[in-house]
């Protein structure tokens, strides 16, 4: 039987797992693991203006798949420890946002480190629910030191930038679970078909094949026959344009001459 790709009609998006901590942030206190079959989606937005005009505007233009050794990042280690974050008030103290003194510092979790195995296990393939059961209070932590309420993340196999804000507006840095939820939930948006055929026929095979591999590899945490089928019909998502480097590997930054707080996102 021929295989064929798949292209959703609406942009349908993975939501963020719901969570609100206790004041007293513990493992203890985080939500049970979902089942890795169970898809969380938000609702489908209203018709955009860009939408009704989708196949009259101009294309992006798709950055090269070239060389890519960006250059380690200083990293922090996680900070308070986790012992001292479970006893704060909240589990996102404001006294974290202060001031202070350049370069800024990544938090370990997210650091790239070329020399040696990254400090989280997280493939962007799988299901955010995979993720939950090794959530810990360091992953409240501010993504970066000092505290930022946004970050850019960039790729090379990506023609677009990926902007990361906290979930609430009152929330005043970006932490390090916000990084990686943002992150899923943006790489697992539908692609138009669009921007599929404007890819080089040897690039769209690529993307093809990284498709049906990520769809099958879904059986490999828990996810059954129906749920994968669920997920083919949902057609190609920005992660497959990452040519199956769905591995998180870390980010680095911030980049030489940026004006903002811009980073790469690393991935094998």
């Amino acid at each position: 039987m021929t295989k064929t790709v798949h292209f959703s009609t609406t942009n349908t998006l993975y939501s963020p797992l719901p969570w609100t901590p206790s004041p007293g942030a513990s493992t203890s206190s985080l939500p049970p693991s979902p089942s890795a079959a169970t898809f969380p989606t938000q609702p489908e937005s209203p018709p955009t203006k860009d939408a009704a005009t989708k196949d009259v505007q101009e294309e992006p233009l798709l950055v090269s798949d070239g060389a890519f050794a960006p250059p380690a990042p200083i990293v922090y280690s996680v900070w308070p420890s986790d012992v001292e974050y479970a006893a704060f008030a909240s589990p996102r103290p404001t006294s974290l946002a202060v001031p202070l003194p350049s370069p800024i510092h990544i938090h370990s979790l997210l650091s790239f480190t070329p020399h040696a195995p990254p400090n989280l296990i997280f493939d962007l393939a799988h299901p955010l629910a995979v993720l939950t059961p090794r959530i810990t209070p360091a992953f409240l932590s501010p993504a970066t030191l000092p505290p930022t309420p946004t970050l850019t993340l960039t790729s090379p196999h990506l023609s677009h930038a990926m902007q990361i804000t906290p979930p609430h507006p009152t929330t005043p840095f970006v932490s390090v679970l916000d990084v990686l939820a943002s992150l899923h939930t943006q790489l697992h948006t539908g692609i138009r078909r669009a921007e599929y055929d404007v890819l080089p026929a040897e690039r769209r095979g690529a993307v093809d094949t990284a498709y049906f591999k990520r769809v099958a590899g879904l059986a490999l945490v828990g996810v059954d026959e129906p749920g994968r089928k669920t997920e083919a019909e949902r057609g190609v998502k920005w992660v497959d344009f990452l040519e199956g480097r769905t591995r998180f590997m870390g980010l680095s930054g911030p980049l030489v001459g940026s004006t903002h707080n811009v980073w790469s996102l690393n991935m094998v």
